[in-house]
């Protein structure tokens, strides 16, 4: 099925307007036509083709069926048409048709438009040439070489014909402005669309990695300061060993968030759980959950945020107890982190790139996050993001896991 060709309002605008003048031009044209007042009725038809000429122009169908822009440009012509056979000319109207017709119809169509109508045109004026000629004879030349009349007629036409071009000038050219326009635009979305994608690869290799890698580079360490010392093949062993559970926790990480972006399959209760056995011989973890179905990438962040937390107690709180909370409130999702560590000035809580992560993340979903710490009183942070209030809360899960 074809479609029309997208016109803008402001394209719309010009043609009518166009058409509007065209029409006004039609008017003068036929009222200062030197044989008008002797032909019969004259006045009377041009009083009914006007508005029948006009009504046309307040519509442009692009977005109705074939079938509709077929008869409305048909109507459109078999006014123009019938309008010659009365001796009503309609100058430059038949033109604007045939622009219409361009971004309404297949281009056959509009071939075949042009050539029925013209030839219709054609048709009729070689019919009534013999009858121009009688009026001539009977009226006499001389209302044919009024020259003031004549050159009215001339000037009027030139300034019509001129405002036409001017008018068709400016749609191409509002149309071109807006076709660069949205091209910019598009290479200014795709440039900020990889800069979103590499600041989330870089969030989520150091919230996935960045602390498996961290301790697997301290273990290996270790096994190289124990490979020195032959009475500390023990430690060598058991520093080794940590090292390759590691880099097997680190794949299995890579893997994971591989996965999550290729399908659907993230579970959040899961992650959680694998975190938390993590941490089990860091500190006392209670982990409370109440969600309602999210999205997956949802899910995913959120598991982020809450890992990305958790790390950065473990590192830095040196927390004997940790209470983890996700749960909805009204329209919004609530995480909140409570430890009882030896807390830090908040002036500086966003100064590490884990915090800082979180807090992006938290702006991408179109939420906020805050802290709250003072100096061997523990810390909370809190992460508020919206949810979409169209989906139902689950059953209230809640753990506690113990060293």
């Amino acid at each position: 099925m074809h479609t029309a060709v997208p016109v803008s309002t402001k394209v719309r605008h010009i043609i009518r307007w166009v058409e509007w003048l065209l029409i006004l031009h039609c008017i003068f044209d036929n009222l200062t036509s030197p044989n008008f007042e002797f032909l019969p009725y004259s006045y009377w038809c041009l009083a009914l083709f006007v508005p029948m000429i006009a009504a046309p122009s307040f519509t442009l169908p692009t977005v109705r069926p074939l079938n509709y822009r077929r008869l409305y440009i048909a109507l459109n012509m078999a006014v123009l048409v019938l309008a010659g056979f009365a001796r009503i000319g309609t100058p430059g109207l038949t033109s604007l048709v045939i622009i219409k017709a361009c971004l309404l119809l297949p281009r056959l169509e509009v071939v075949a438009t042009a050539a029925i109508s013209y030839s219709l045109i054609l048709g009729h004026f070689a019919l009534i040439l013999p009858t121009i000629a009688d009026e001539i004879r009977t009226h006499d030349l001389e209302i044919y070489l009024d020259v003031q009349k004549n050159f009215t007629r001339t000037a009027v036409s030139v300034v019509v014909d001129s405002i036409f071009v001017i008018l068709l000038g400016f749609v191409f050219a509002a149309e071109q402005r807006s076709r660069r326009q949205a091209e910019r635009l598009a290479i200014e979305v795709e440039s900020l669309a990889t800069k979103l994608e590499r600041s989330r690869i870089a969030r989520d290799i150091h919230d996935s990695l960045g602390h498996s890698l961290t301790a697997l580079d301290m273990q290996l360490s270790l096994a190289e300061r124990y490979s020195y010392l032959p009475a500390s093949q023990p430690k060598l062993q058991t520093a080794l060993t940590k090292s390759k559970q590691l880099a097997a926790q680190c794949l299995a990480e890579a893997r994971q968030s591989l996965q999550t972006m290729r399908d659907s399959s993230f579970d959040l209760m899961s992650a959680l759980r694998t975190v938390s056995d993590q941490m089990r011989p860091t500190f006392l973890l209670n982990l409370q959950v109440d969600l309602p179905p999210l999205p997956q990438q949802l899910s995913y962040q959120l598991y982020l945020m809450a890992k990305e937390g958790l790390v950065n107690v473990q590192k830095h709180a040196a927390a004997t107890k940790v209470s983890l909370s996700i749960v909805t409130i009204e329209d919004q999702i609530e995480l909140t982190l409570l430890d009882d560590g030896r807390g830090f000035e908040t002036d500086a809580a966003t100064s590490g790139y884990g915090l800082q992560g979180i807090k992006e993340r938290s702006h991408l979903l179109g939420g906020k996050m805050t802290i709250d710490s003072r100096q061997s009183q523990g810390t909370q942070l809190q992460v508020i993001v919206p949810l979409n209030k169209k989906e139902q809360p689950v059953t209230v899960l809640e753990t506690a896991i113990t060293p």
